[in-house]
């Protein structure tokens, strides 16, 4: 296994992409080689659905990051009779789901498969009620979305935002922060159950021969790469996943150790918190308003907000 600090030369498609914009660079390689990609993509209805490619073009819609469950659909079984083909194969996805992958498809040697480092997945029913109610709340129909960009890098990459735009023109953009949909998310309140006991988690139970996330908390190891544009962690667990880095610009290779305290994700899976089984009962009452539950559920305590009020009276007067 060998770990490394990655970025996308171009810049234009790192500032779109979520963090280094590596897996473009990837998936580029094997379009050109005249294989196909399998990725998580919006459909029509701006639901996540697994997606295949095999054109610059249709690769574009697989770029980025979607928080909500990607349904698979057909696409092991495409995949499959890709190989079969005897075309290349790059698949991606979440740890379970390039488990699946290997399991059906075994090691076969045109098959590259590429996971997230993942926090887990939203169950993808929070996702359709939320966007439904961001459109109504605005007067919009989903059918009038142009694009949704999870990671929205305008306010920087560590201070992403979620950015839906309208086919008007007209875009509705929070920063992660602030946002509802994203709260529930980190707070772990949306995850599927079997998020909280993943046996997929590395070092030993990943099936990909590649893994890709942020490389958070960059500047606590290595200072001199750390900047606001991106940058990607890239994981190469087997001797087919270093050989597709070959011709990659590897910034530089890092220790385990290391970059377990970056992105804990890497290793351990999301906690379980105490109000899940409060709030997925609420959660199933599908006349209450999804937007004003994450709220009431991510919203600080009364108590801790007046101690938050308290230090930053007490640093204004440094104290």
């Amino acid at each position: 296994m060998k770990i490394y600090a990655v970025n996308n030369n171009d810049l234009s498609i790192r500032r779109k992409s979520s963090s280094g914009g590596v897996f473009s660079l990837l998936a580029s390689q094997i379009i050109n080689e005249g294989g196909v990609v399998y990725g998580a993509s919006f459909n029509d209805e701006w639901t996540v659905v697994h997606t295949r490619a095999d054109n610059q073009e249709d690769l574009r819609r697989l770029y980025g990051s979607k928080y909500a469950y990607s349904k698979l659909g057909n696409s092991v079984q495409d995949a499959i009779k890709d190989l079969k083909d005897g075309r290349k194969v790059l698949f991606s996805g979440t740890p379970c789901q390039a488990a699946i992958m290997r399991k059906f498809a075994g090691d076969h040697e045109n098959l590259i498969i590429v996971e997230v480092v993942c926090h887990g997945t939203p169950e993808a029913k929070y996702w359709t009620r939320y966007l439904d109610e961001v459109c109504r709340r605005h007067n919009r129909s989903v059918k009038d979305i142009s694009a949704i960009n999870f990671r929205d890098k305008r306010t920087g990459w560590k201070r992403y935002s979620m950015t839906i735009s309208f086919s008007d023109g007209e875009e509705i953009t929070s920063f992660h922060g602030e946002n509802p949909y994203y709260g529930a998310f980190l707070h772990n309140l949306t995850l599927r159950e079997a998020c909280f006991s993943c046996p997929f988690k590395y070092p030993n139970g990943s099936q990909a021969d590649i893994t890709l996330g942020d490389f958070w908390k960059l500047g606590t190891i290595a200072p001199d790469l750390d900047n606001d544009e991106g940058t990607s962690l890239v994981i190469a667990r087997t001797e087919k996943g270093e050989r597709l880095l070959i011709g990659i610009e590897l910034i530089r290779e890092f220790a385990y150790d290391d970059i377990v305290k970056c992105n804990p994700g890497v290793a351990s899976a999301s906690m379980r918190p105490s109000k899940y089984d409060k709030f997925k009962k609420k959660a199933s009452d599908e006349t209450l308003s999804i937007i004003n539950l994450f709220e009431s559920y991510i919203k600080p305590s009364l108590t801790l907000r007046m101690k938050i009020g308290i230090r930053k009276v007490l640093s204004a007067l440094n104290l």
